[in-house]
């Protein structure tokens, strides 16, 4: 029997994009190109929509070009280019060369009352103020999780080290760079996620595809009507049943010779291994027709789900009012500094799917997934950590890569004018202030001399922020010594603002440091 070519195609096809997809969020070097990570993130589902729901454009229009190949072929997506899909495709082809034998899949439950419940409560959500599903469902967010919480910090950890070593032999091939951009939530909801996505490749196939993700919901329901379907002959069919053993979506029933084209995820491998060749793949006759399966009781069971999410997730904010020293104030932050681009907070909050590409991209690591800091609705999404590093004033990577649109791309010139927020300095943790010593890091180190030093007393010098030129970039509150409390910090605005241009004269009298001396 001749061998059917799809198979072999979708698998070049699907590591490719695997490849790229894995590249761009395990990159710590910065060597990808921005036009080569964003090329395979325009056919992401979830990521097109929401920039074209914002911003309607060709350039946001992938989405749309995966429900016209799905009405044409099915749920090609879904194998050939989603990085989750094709991740659970691997791990079921490392446990077959591991076993040394072909996996043997079973017909699975077509799960409607599931998946259907699971589309009507994201659709819901994103209208809610109270959690944003996406981070939970959206599979390139998944993956991109997955690949920047386990995979990117042992790769950065494994290149320091090995930098370390042949530093010894004085061979400096590899830089060493800074581990930062790591959430123990995030971790530990990825590692959760990771284990179980695992057990159900290795016990039940892609039943997450079919069971779970509301983009596989959408594609299965447009594929019930999709030109070309697989069809199994009533004449050349033995109903030996192979064919349902290397399904691995579990949606071929080879006794009554049909396919539900909702779980069918066209990998193709049914072709290949029937042995008379009675299953194939063509356009379907003028005459097929496919009857909706829906009952009105499973209405039922949507709306009791989504009344009682409500119940589930109950969360409080505790304030923290103890100090370590009587010196040492609080900075009062009421929500994080969200990167440049992304324009308004509640903008950013609703378009965001925590897909971690940009925290993987840059490069000073500022950026690192959020907990509870933007509340229940922005679980997971990227904020700016002044603690751990500071925003690049020449630096524009987070809205290069951003797939979304939630970090829109901007202009070098106008970055340098976006005004995240404003420094506020706290005289009463200032070393200055408290220990009589000069210090004057924030100034030295203020790429646009918003923060700069005056006399205080005893030919001291203290700092003064003049609000109106501060971009609110954080270089002032990373370089500042002072622990626990910073002297020295960046309120961020719901609003980014412009802020005016710094006078030319104080930028070239003052020079700005390379590198931080803390």
């Amino acid at each position: 029997m001749k061998k059917n070519k799809l198979a072999a195609l979708r698998r070049s096809t699907g590591l490719l994009f695997f490849l790229l997809f894995f590249l761009s969020f395990a990159d710590f070097s910065g060597i990808m190109p921005e036009w080569l990570i964003r090329a395979p993130g325009y056919l992401q589902f979830i990521p097109s929509f929401l920039k074209f729901f914002h911003g309607p454009s060709l350039i946001a229009a992938g989405f749309l070009i995966i429900l016209l190949l799905s009405f044409l072929y099915g749920r090609v997506y879904c194998s050939w280019i989603c990085p989750l899909g094709i991740l659970q495709d691997l791990m079921g082809r490392l446990k077959r060369i591991k076993k040394k034998k072909t996996i043997h899949y079973r017909p699975l439950p077509t799960y409607k009352t599931l998946k259907y419940s699971v589309l009507g409560l994201v659709i819901l959500l994103l209208f809610s103020e109270f959690i944003r599903p996406l981070p939970f469902t959206d599979p390139y967010s998944l993956f991109g999780r997955i690949i920047h919480q386990i995979i990117f910090p042992a790769l950065l950890l494994a290149n320091n080290y090995v930098s370390g070593v042949l530093a010894g032999f004085e061979i400096y091939y590899l830089k060493p760079y800074p581990v930062a951009g790591f959430h123990w939530t995030s971790f530990g909801f990825s590692v959760i996620f990771f284990v179980l996505l695992v057990f159900l490749t290795h016990t039940m196939g892609r039943v997450y595809c079919t069971a779970w993700c509301p983009v596989g919901t959408v594609l299965g329901w447009v594929s019930r009507f999709s030109l070309f379907q697989i069809h199994i002959s009533s004449d050349r069919c033995t109903t030996c049943g192979l064919c349902a053993k290397t399904c691995k979506a579990g949606c071929i029933d080879y006794k009554n010779k049909s396919v539900d084209f909702e779980r069918c995820v066209a990998c193709f491998n049914c072709l290949n291994a029937c042995p008379s060749g009675g299953i194939y793949f063509q356009k379907k006759s003028l005459t097929f027709s496919v009857i909706p399966d829906f009952k009105p009781s499973r209405r039922q069971h949507l709306w009791l789900i989504t009344a009682g999410t409500g119940g589930i997730i109950i969360t409080s904010k505790v304030a923290l009012a103890s100090e370590l020293h009587k010196a040492m104030v609080p900075s009062p932050k009421y929500h994080p500094v969200f990167p440049p681009g992304a324009q308004r907070l509640d903008r950013f909050n609703a378009i965001c799917t925590a897909c971690h590409l940009c925290v993987s991209a840059c490069p000073t690591r500022v950026l690192r997934p959020s907990f509870l800091e933007y509340g229940l609705k922005g679980l997971f999404q990227p904020m700016m950590d002044y603690h751990a590093s500071f925003c690049n004033y020449e630096c524009t990577r987070c809205g290069e890569v951003c797939p979304t649109g939630a970090i829109t791309r901007l202009p070098i010139k106008q970055k340098k004018i976006i005004q995240l927020g404003v420094a506020a300095f706290q005289k009463l943790n200032c070393v200055v202030f408290t220990e009589e010593t000069a210090c004057g890091a924030c100034s030295e180190h203020c790429p646009t001399k918003a923060v700069h030093m005056v006399p205080f007393k005893k030919g001291l010098l203290i700092p003064e922020v003049n609000e109106k030129i501060c971009i609110g970039c954080g270089a002032c509150e990373y370089a500042c010594p002072t622990l626990p409390h910073k002297a020295i910090y960046v309120k961020a605005h719901p609003l980014h603002l412009e802020a005016f241009k710094p006078e030319e004269e104080r930028l070239d009298k003052e020079a700005i440091p390379e590198e931080f001396p803390f």
